[in-house]
């Protein structure tokens, strides 16, 4: 029976990679072709850049947690990694994140998302997913509204897509993912103040931040909450 778990778990595990390493495919190509033909400035990249995007959407995979790469619930979070890398990368470049590519990525990923949690009989998590991303959404509204463009939309629209995953796996773990991006994103723009010298009206890409974050949370969020309450 052991041998046999063992078995089905490095079945999923390789499904797992290989689901990512497909979700980097898509998200060079988004990356490649959705900027240009909004008319965006296209910004050229040595092809390493692009392997290592790919090389990142598989460790995406292979790192999933085994409550998130279960045979029902796998498609979605592969959605989400490779729709949230595709639109990383698109904000490193250009600072912006397109509705034609988060619209849709949130549509296909809340489907899936109701689609595993149903075969799961999690309908319970399913509506703490929905209140999770309209949770982050306003936080970050309202972060956005009262620093005046300390998020852009693009950013707070994104909320929902990373609140909706996080809040699925849990209130601790959407808390993890807010509070790294937070974190990392306010690190990076200090630095980039003081390397560039550049004034706080500079522009400045957030969304990687806020999907690092919740990339974080999705593979670890459960053993930091887990660790930071049983060190409190």
């Amino acid at each position: 029976m052991i041998l046999v778990s063992t078995e089905v778990s490095m079945a999923l595990r390789l499904v797992a990679t290989l689901g990512g390493l497909s979700g980097g495919l898509v998200a060079v190509w988004l990356a490649q072709t959705i900027p240009p033909r909004m008319e965006v400035e296209h910004r050229p990249r040595p092809t390493w850049w692009w392997a290592f995007a790919i090389f990142v959407g598989g460790a995406f995979g292979w790192l999933l947690p085994d409550s998130v790469s279960a045979w029902a619930l796998l498609p979605a979070f592969l959605v989400f990694g490779g729709a949230t890398l595709g639109i990383a990368l698109i904000d490193l470049d250009h600072q912006l994140i397109p509705n034609r590519v988060l619209f849709p990525a949130l549509g296909a990923g809340a489907v899936l998302l109701a689609g595993g949690a149903l075969i799961e009989g999690d309908v319970t998590a399913l509506v703490r997913g929905v209140l999770g991303g309209l949770t982050y959404f306003l936080i970050l509204l309202i972060i956005g509204l009262a620093a005046r463009g300390g998020f852009g939309m693009g950013d707070v629209k994104l909320a929902l897509l990373l609140g909706l995953f996080l809040g699925y796996l849990g209130w601790g773990v959407l808390t993890v993912g807010a509070v790294l991006a937070i974190l990392l994103g306010g690190v990076a723009s200090i630095l980039l103040l003081v390397v560039t010298r550049s004034g706080r009206n500079a522009k400045f890409a957030y969304g990687p931040y806020l999907v690092a974050g919740s990339w974080v949370a999705v593979m670890w969020g459960e053993q930091l909450v887990d660790w930071y309450l049983g060190a409190s």
